[in-house]
């Protein structure tokens, strides 16, 4: 008879919140570390499109520093310096954290790796370099932060520059792992569901499955709220 296995020979846990949080609400099972590292194959390809998509959304970003101007305001009186347009704080927030949190990461590779030059102060330098490096932040003993911290910036920033928009109905929690965005669909239905389909604050867009799941996760909350 073969021996049990050890629980020391069983694969170390995700250490990514992704794969913590989604098991703890049952959406899925918490995956094992991929070898040599301490993030699964999922929230490693995670982080590297995070970080992918940071210069851009970053970019993109700082559209929206400026808020939109009031409309039917005082009139300004002729030879008064005109009050500066109001500027969002959450967009400048969003934006120096990109850029602090992505160095204090690139900080952690250089002391890594003991060589090499930093990179420049800006989240395009920083998010290419970081991307160079997704192997060795994966591999860290902070592999979990990292894809976290990471993961929130992208989101902030995503927030930023495509906000909620007036008119959707709200649906739940997304089932992405590690996801805590709220999922819309457009109220009036339609051509706007079909090009749109049901996606969250952060930009997933839900697979028939996922809505599907999303379903029932909903009725299962009703269900014990009424029991």
């Amino acid at each position: 008879m073969a021996a049990p296995t050890s629980r020391r020979s069983l694969p170390a846990q995700c250490a990514s919140n992704r794969c913590h949080r989604a098991a703890r609400s049952g959406v899925l099972r918490r995956r094992p570390a991929e070898p040599g590292a301490r993030l699964c194959g999922p929230c490693t390809r995670a982080l590297a499109a995070d970080l992918a998509a940071l210069p851009a959304l970053h970019h993109d970003s700082e559209q929206h520093l400026v808020l939109p101007a009031r409309q039917g305001g005082l009139a300004r009186v002729t030879g008064h310096r005109p009050d500066p347009p109001p500027v969002s704080d959450a967009a400048l927030e969003a934006r120096h954290d990109a850029v602090v949190q992505l160095a204090s990461w690139a900080r952690l590779v250089l002391d890594s790796t003991g060589d090499g030059q930093p990179p420049e102060r800006t989240v395009p330098a920083l998010a290419a370099f970081l991307g160079r490096h997704v192997g060795l932040l994966a591999a860290h003993p902070a592999a979990g932060p990292a894809a976290d911290g990471i993961a929130r910036v992208a989101t902030t920033l995503r927030l930023v520059v495509a906000p909620p928009r007036p008119g959707l109905v709200p649906l739940g929690t997304c089932v992405e792992p590690g996801c805590e965005a709220e999922v819309t669909l457009p109220e009036r239905g339609g051509e706007d569901l079909v090009l749109r389909g049901p996606m969250c604050g952060a930009g997933h867009v839900l697979t028939p499955r996922q809505w599907l799941l999303l379903n029932r996760r909903q009725s299962m909350s009703e269900a014990k709220e009424t029991a």
